[in-house]
C-alpha cells in the first residue's frame, strides 16, 4: 500500500474530486467543502468538477430541465478533465436516487473507459433500496458503471452490507465516520438558566426528518414544563401541504408562544442556537446516513433524543449520549424532553458523554486523516501513467 502522501513512481498522485458545495447546505455540500479546504494539496494534486445546484433543497434528485442542462454541464467538464489531467483517482459522493445515479454512472463510465481508478463515498444508508428499486433493464448499467470503483467508504459499520452483490470484485469498503470543525475549542459553552428550558431541532424542515413529528410534541412537554420553548431551524417546507398541516397544528393546540421558526441560519447563528439550547432533537423517520447536526450537538455539549436511523445509533449511544425513541412517535418525544428537561445531572452527564465522544471520534482532523487514508489504500497498485 502507499504511503499518504508517497509519490507514486516519482510523482504525486493526482485526485479529481466530484461534488457539489453549499448553498444549500447538506450533509454531502458540507462534506464536500471541508475536504477542498483540508489541505490534500500538500499529498496531492487536487482538481475539482464542482456539481452544484444553488437552489433549494427542493431541487435535488428530481427531473426537470435545469437539471438535465447542468447535468450535462458537469458531464462535460468532467470528461474534459479526465482527458487533459489524467487523474490516479477519481473521488464522488454517489448518489442513492434514480436520477442523480444516472448522472454519476454517466461519470464513472467514463472513467472505466479512461482506465481510471474511482473512490465513492456512500453518504446515506438506503442503497440497498434503491439497488433493490433498479429497474432490470438498468440493472446491467449499473454494474457496469460501478466496475471501475476500487474502494467504497462508508458512514458506520451498519451501513457496510449495502453494496453486497454490487460492488465489484475486490473493492475495499471502508468505515469513515462524519467529522466537523471544534467551534467550542475550550471546551462546549456554559448554558444560562433558562424558564422551562430550550429544544432545539436544526435541520431541513421535511416530514421525513421529523420535524413535525416534534412540533406535535409540544403540546405534552408544555403541558408538563411550564416556559419551555422549542426552535426549529432550517429551510423551510416544500410543499403547501406540509405548511398548511403546521399552521393547523399550532393554531389547534394554542402552542404558538412556545414555538419559533426561525428559517435557514448561517454558521453564526447556527453556533449561537446550539449554544443557547439545552436539548437537540433530531428523529428522522427515513433512513439517514450520518447527521452532522447529530455530531454538531454532541461537540456542544448537548444530549441528542433522537431515532434509531442510518449511523444514528452508533454515533449517538441510547443512555450514553443521548436517549432513543421510536420513530413517527411524537409522546415519545414528549417523553424523552421533558425527562431530560427535569434532571440537571441526566441531562449534564449525556451532555458531557456526547462532548467527549466527539473530540475522540467526530473531529474534522480526524475525518480528514481518515479520508487521506482512504484515498491513499484506493491508489495501491496505480502506477505511472504520464
Amino acid at each position: 500500500m502507499i504511503p499518504t502522501g508517497e509519490r507514486i513512481a516519482g510523482r504525486r498522485g493526482r485526485l479529481l474530486i466530484v461534488g457539489a458545495v453549499p448553498p444549500p447546505m447538506h450533509g454531502v455540500t458540507v462534506m464536500t467543502a471541508a475536504l477542498l479546504r483540508g489541505g490534500l494539496e500538500a499529498e496531492f494534486d487536487v482538481m475539482h468538477v464542482d456539481t452544484s445546484d444553488h437552489r433549494t433543497i427542493g431541487n435535488v434528485g428530481s427531473f426537470d430541465l435545469a437539471n438535465i442542462v447542468l447535468a450535462c454541464r458537469h458531464i462535460f467538464g468532467f470528461v474534459a478533465l479526465l482527458r487533459r489531467h489524467r487523474p490516479d483517482l477519481v473521488y464522488l459522493s454517489l448518489s442513492q436516487g434514480l436520477a442523480g445515479f444516472l448522472r454519476d454512472a454517466t461519470l464513472l463510465l467514463a472513467a472505466r473507459i479512461a482506465g481510471t481508478h474511482v473512490a465513492v463515498h456512500a453518504h446515506g444508508s438506503r442503497y440497498r433500496e434503491f439497488f433493490g428499486r433498479v429497474p432490470a433493464p438498468l440493472r446491467g448499467l449499473v454494474r457496469a458503471s460501478l466496475a471501475p470503483v476500487k474502494a467504497i467508504a462508508v458512514l458506520g459499520e451498519g451501513q457496510s452490507e449495502q453494496f453486497v452483490g454490487w460492488a465489484p470484485p475486490g473493492a475495499r469498503v471502508t468505515v469513515v465516520p462524519n467529522g466537523v470543525a471544534d467551534e467550542w475549542p475550550g471546551g462546549p459553552p456554559q448554558r444560562a438558566d433558562h424558564t422551562g428550558g430550550t429544544v432545539l431541532y436544526l435541520s431541513n424542515l421535511l416530514p421525513q426528518k421529523g420535524f413535525v413529528d416534534v412540533l406535535e410534541a409540544v403540546p405534552s412537554v408544555l403541558a408538563r414544563v411550564p416556559g419551555v420553548r422549542f426552535v426549529f431551524a432550517g429551510d423551510p417546507w416544500y410543499d403547501e401541504a406540509t405548511g398548511r398541516r403546521v399552521r393547523d397544528l399550532i393554531a389547534s393546540t394554542g402552542i404558538s408562544e412556545a414555538v419559533a421558526f426561525v428559517g435557514a441560519v448561517d454558521p453564526r447563528a447556527r453556533r449561537e442556537l446550539l449554544a443557547d439550547a439545552d436539548v437537540f432533537v433530531f428523529p428522522p423517520r427515513w433512513e439517514e446516513g450520518q447527521p452532522i447536526v447529530a455530531i454538531e450537538a454532541m461537540s456542544a455539549g448537548l444530549p441528542v433524543v433522537f431515532t434509531a436511523s442510518g449511523a444514528l445509533p452508533e454515533t449517538v449511544r441510547d443512555g450514553v449520549e443521548g436517549l432513543v425513541v421510536p420513530k413517527g412517535c411524537p409522546q415519545a418525544i414528549a417523553d424523552s424532553v421533558v425527562r431530560l428537561l427535569g434532571d440537571d445531572s441526566l441531562r449534564a452527564r449525556l451532555g458531557s458523554a456526547g462532548r467527549a465522544r466527539y473530540e475522540s471520534e467526530y473531529t474534522l482532523d480526524r475525518w480528514l486523516a481518515r479520508m487521506r487514508s482512504f484515498f491513499a489504500a484506493a491508489l495501491e497498485g496505480v502506477g505511472d501513467r504520464s
